[in-house]
């Protein structure tokens, strides 16, 4: 279903590099700022993902590095860029950057204001809310990413490529004990599953293919496309969010 590995420190600095004086970035700093005072350094950011790897939609192979900076316990930004089957030509990027902070009239929930940046024009906000039970969750489920993910030292990207096709398509839930998000993992039974996701991120896929069957249409389709790219992005932090992100977010 998917293969990559950690992007190293020289990997980082150019993929950083590579983004800082895009429009976009700026313009999600910008709108970061209306909303926190901290000092918006890179060089100062903590990694808490770094990684290049291929993931699959179908009959397509989706090639990606993506980076997560964290600015504080409660800020951080995601940057994926991509490409379809080899071609660098098709390669388009976005930001994502996430600040939570704990409600005042009820401590125990988290509210969490998502703000994207998938174009030189736009900052579209999404806001949401979880309590504590909805991270502890999302933090197992990292836990299993962590041993089931298939990292592999010697990963090209593109790997995939020519591995995919029509007859011999790679299916299978994703790393993280998912059982919904993945290819073929969850299906049409999720519209009448009593069984809920093991995280939120999950139960963003399982609507997803609920949303398929319910239109009865194949890859892509971009109402429910977009509609799980909108669900993940407001989950709370998950590592599996990027294979999501890579494959689904701002593909039409």
């Amino acid at each position: 279903m998917e293969v990559g590995y950690h992007l190293n420190q020289e990997e980082i600095t150019a993929l950083i590099s590579s983004f800082k004086q895009k429009q976009k970035f700026q313009n999600l700093m910008k709108e970061i700022k209306r909303y926190s005072e901290l000092d918006f350094d890179t060089e100062k950011a903590e990694v808490i993902q770094a990684l290049k790897f291929d993931t699959t939609k179908g009959e397509q192979v989706i090639t990606a590095k993506a980076l997560v900076l964290q600015f504080s316990d409660k800020v951080n930004i995601r940057y994926i860029t991509r490409y379809l089957n080899g071609d660098l030509e098709t390669t388009n990027d976005f930001f994502v950057g996430t600040l939570n902070h704990n409600s005042i009239e009820e401590p125990e929930k988290i509210l969490q204001t998502v703000m994207r940046a998938s174009d030189d024009n736009v900052v579209s906000v999404i806001k949401n809310e979880f309590d504590e039970e909805a991270v502890e969750m999302s933090a197992e489920a990292n836990e299993k990413f962590e041993e089931e993910f298939n990292y592999d030292e010697n990963y090209e990207p593109g790997q995939l490529v020519g591995q995919v096709d029509a007859q011999s398509p790679i299916k299978g839930c994703i790393a993280g004990g998912y059982i919904y998000c993945g290819d073929s993992c969850g299906g049409y039974p999720a519209c009448k599953s009593t069984k809920s996701g093991v995280n939120g991120l999950d139960n963003c896929c399982k609507t997803h293919d609920c949303c398929y069957n319910t239109y009865g249409v194949g890859y892509p389709h971009c109402y429910c496309d977009q509609q799980l790219c909108d669900c993940a992005q407001a989950a709370p932090f998950a590592k599996a969010k990027i294979l999501v992100e890579s494959a689904f977010c701002f593909v039409c």
